[in-house]
């Protein structure tokens, strides 16, 4: 009998490859941040493959999001699929001699990450400081009519040591305070009748804040048939409390992009449902860490039809600082959230 609770656990093959058979529609995402308040800096790592949003090919990407006390700057590095290499079995990713991101066997997990381009180049260890977290389980199949696609989240590493240096504008930063994350998903379209992203999601946010012993993660997916919602707290790096559909997330006020001309969330507010787990959260602005116009690189004109009679896509990752209570705590903190928008409505 298969053991259910392998469901719920983190496997090495969960951060694996997964879209070695891809289709156009298909997206895989290895996700890694750093934020180190000694040294005044965030940083956010991705390896991205992914569909162009007029759905034409699949192609990998590298992006970096630098912010210093002198910086604030987004770097993308498109790929040939032929120059990327991937272990299905565990984390391993290479791309010519420019990108390897590996995990590494020992009694707490650890990750490497090594980037050497032109205008930026780093070595980071994560140590990881909490187990993984997987509260969706393998994957999670959605179909709306004959279409189909299936969405999957990991956490491998909810909160991690990082230590290691980087180089940015013929600047060398040291991390060795940082406060690390890292989590991996993906979304897989059926090929005979492909659910697309936008299809299955409207939007999302998600965040992760820091106060004292306690951490929290959180994660609201809006579908075309619902939410999917879920929330880990750890105290003292222990997991204290980890659900689905037992908060409500709720946007407490909006800011203006004047240069993407879309508005984002500009404080964010989690509550538990759960009777038995009192906690809140309130997320508020800080500033602005990077913003994606999503139709990037569409014909003009087709991106002024699109943005006039469908919708704006638009990313946002914001710092921010953040009110926590939790049973009696009251607590101060400190984190990050991002806003994802494929559709308005």
């Amino acid at each position: 009998m298969k053991d259910k609770t392998l469901d719920l656990t983190v496997q090495p093959e969960d951060d694996g490859f997964h879209l070695q058979d891809h289709v156009t529609g298909d997206f895989e995402w290895w996700y890694f941040d750093i934020l180190d308040q000694s040294a005044g800096c965030f940083l956010k790592i991705v390896m991205h493959i992914g569909t162009d949003p007029l759905r034409r090919r699949v192609f990998p990407q590298l992006a970096i999001s630098v912010n210093t006390p002198e910086h604030q700057e987004s770097i993308t590095r498109a790929y040939r699929l032929s120059e990327l290499e991937a272990d299905t079995r565990q984390c391993r990713v290479l791309v010519r001699n420019e990108v390897k991101i590996w995990a590494e066997p020992a009694n707490l997990p650890e990750y490497g990450i090594q980037i050497d381009i032109r205008e930026f180049t780093c070595k980071f260890r994560f140590t990881a400081e909490t187990e993984g977290w997987k509260p969706l389980g393998k994957e999670i199949q959605h179909q709306s009519e004959k279409k189909k696609g299936a969405f999957a989240w990991v956490i491998p590493m909810p909160k991690a040591s990082v230590e290691g240096d980087f180089t940015f504008k013929n600047k060398i930063y040291k991390i060795q305070d940082g406060i690390g994350y890292h989590d991996h998903n993906y979304i897989k379209v059926d090929r005979e009748h492909p659910l697309y992203v936008d299809e299955l999601v409207r939007k999302w946010y998600w965040g992760k804040c820091y106060a004292g012993r306690f951490m929290a993660v959180f994660m609201d997916i809006h579908t075309g048939v619902g939410n999917m919602r879920s929330l880990l707290v750890t105290e003292n790096n222990s997991i204290l409390h980890s659900s689905n559909d037992m908060i409500d997330c709720s946007v407490m006020s909006y800011g203006f992009d004047e240069s993407l001309g879309v508005k984002y969330p500009a404080s964010l507010g989690i509550q538990s449902t759960d009777p038995d787990f009192q906690f809140r959260a309130e997320f508020d602005f800080d500033r602005i860490l990077d913003r994606k116009d999503l139709l990037e690189g569409v014909n003009g004109a087709i991106r002024f039809l699109i943005r006039k009679l469908v919708a704006k896509p638009a990313y946002h990752g914001i710092l921010a600082t953040v009110k926590m209570k939790i049973r009696e705590f009251d607590l101060d903190g400190f984190g990050n959230f991002e806003s994802m928008v494929f559709r308005n409505s």
